[in-house]
């Protein structure tokens, strides 16, 4: 009877019906197991796949290129550097030379930044211009235009000797083609009567004081070269005088106010060399005012409006006003 017992327990034992033992340990969970997660087994962590990996790299810094422009006609020094300058700092950190027939150039590697690059060189206007190099905008291009520093000045007197202030003085080139016409160049007078215009073309350029029709000094010829790249001229004028000129209908039946609105009143310089011819309109009192006329024998011309073109002819003097009355009928 005992041995049975002793089979049947051990029997027990064996198939794991009872736990009789405290060291006994559940089996670790795996992928099966009613919470879903995975054994994990000790070892050394290597990182996703390489496929899977983003590897970011932000970008600080740029390139900087550009060129050199000029115009055909332009004096080149033996070179021309292009300074690249950190406004922060006001500091040059780069410097590239440039030639007329290698006229391009490049800063590459630049750190993002806010810079100026400025145009130097000899005997040529200095010209500078700020630029941005940031993430939106990594690479620049960038013209510089190259002006030759050859220039005209010289000082504009009136009659009695004082400084003509503020007055205009035009420089006209003299193209070898005919019927070529080049911009003049134009400049005004300071307190001192003083006026440079500066950046002009090798060549012959006639010179004078006064609006492009309307001269008040005799012209000047002058001529820049790359020996002489520099001229200096002085000017005389008359000081200005006035004029009112009344235009008088003598049909009495005419809308003298349509008339007038149709009608201007011309200038003319008589025998003036350089010719200076002014024309204004007539407002509606009749009336052209002339307010800065250099002093001479001036043809008043009335014309327009369907009136017979009459002239009469005056003096003007300087610093004062000349009232003039021209008598118009129709057609």
């Amino acid at each position: 009877m005992l041995l049975l017992l002793f089979v049947g327990a051990l029997a027990l034992l064996l198939a794991g019906g009872a736990n009789v033992s405290d060291d006994y340990s559940a089996a670790p969970l795996s992928a099966n197991s009613n919470d879903g997660i995975e054994v994990v087994h000790p070892g050394i962590y290597e990182g996703p796949p390489s496929s899977e990996q983003a590897i970011s790299r932000v970008t600080t810094q740029g390139t900087i290129r550009g060129r050199v422009t000029s115009a055909l006609w332009s004096i080149w020094p033996s070179e021309v550097v292009i300074e690249l300058i950190k406004i922060e700092t006001h500091s040059k950190i780069a410097q590239f030379a440039c030639l007329r027939e290698e006229p391009n150039f490049i800063f590459e590697n630049v750190p993002f930044g806010s810079y100026r690059l400025k145009l130097v060189g000899d005997r040529i206007l200095a010209f500078d211009i700020d630029i941005k190099l940031d993430a939106e905008g990594p690479n620049i291009f960038q013209s510089m235009a190259l002006r030759t520093a050859a220039s005209i000045s010289g000082i504009v007197f009136d009659t009695a000797g004082s400084p003509a202030v503020n007055v205009q003085v035009v420089s006209r080139f003299q193209h070898d083609l005919e019927g070529f016409f080049v911009t003049p160049q134009i400049a005004n007078t300071d307190s001192d009567g003083r006026f440079t215009i500066e950046g002009v073309r090798p060549g012959l350029h006639k010179v004078f004081v006064g609006a492009e029709h309307s001269p008040l000094s005799k012209t000047e010829t002058l001529n820049i070269s790359e020996n002489s790249p520099n001229a200096f001229a002085e000017f005389t004028i008359n000081k200005f005088g006035m004029a009112s000129v009344f235009v008088e209908v003598r049909d009495s039946s005419a809308d003298r106010i349509t008339l007038y609105k149709k009608m201007r009143v011309s200038a003319e310089r008589l025998n003036s060399d350089p010719t200076f011819r002014l024309s204004l309109d007539v407002n509606e009192n009749g009336i052209a005012q002339f307010n800065a006329l250099p002093p001479g024998r001036y043809s008043f011309t009335a014309y327009g409006g369907g009136v017979r073109r009459t002239r009469q002819t005056t003096s003007v003097i300087e610093g004062q006003n000349s009232d003039i009355k021209i008598g118009v009928g129709k057609l």
